[in-house]
């Protein structure tokens, strides 16, 4: 048995099998309910030291709402119009906790067209507006 993409936290654009909509799998997941905070991080390519810098989408949905993340190498950014004012545990992949920052969460369904937008361009998503996300080191201070 083939476990569905969606089990796998880190995806790139080969993991992602011809034919397998990933938007409509997170949104299947997504509106069965869950009970936790899902997300995944996004590459093009599989994400090493040995690749050149590239952009990466981490995204999530819990309900409603969702979160994007948009990092290349130490920089990272959240949407302009992202609400939560503090720092968030989503899940990879439902499993394990990841910190996301203040301003990250959005409506789901621009969850849904960042990540739509992605998978087509490979670029940073641009029907969402970008502003420097809060550093890690943030969050324990």
């Amino acid at each position: 048995m083939i476990e569905p993409v969606i089990h796998f936290p880190f995806l790139d654009f080969d993991i992602v099998p011809p034919g397998v909509d990933l938007v409509a799998e997170v949104r299947t997941l997504n509106e069965a309910g869950v009970e936790i905070p899902w997300a995944w991080v996004l590459s093009r390519k599989p994400l090493n030291r040995e690749n050149q810098p590239q952009g990466a989408l981490t995204f999530g949905v819990y309900n409603d709402v969702g979160v994007l993340e948009w990092a290349v190498e130490m920089e990272s950014y959240v949407p302009a119009t992202g609400t939560r004012s503090t720092w968030s545990d989503y899940f990879l992949a439902g499993l394990d906790e990841t910190s996301i920052p203040p301003h990250a969460e959005v409506p789901v369904e621009t969850v849904y067209a960042a990540v739509a937008e992605f998978l087509v361009t490979g670029q940073r998503p641009t029907c969402v507006e970008w502003q420097e996300a809060a550093s890690l080191l943030s969050r324990f201070e």
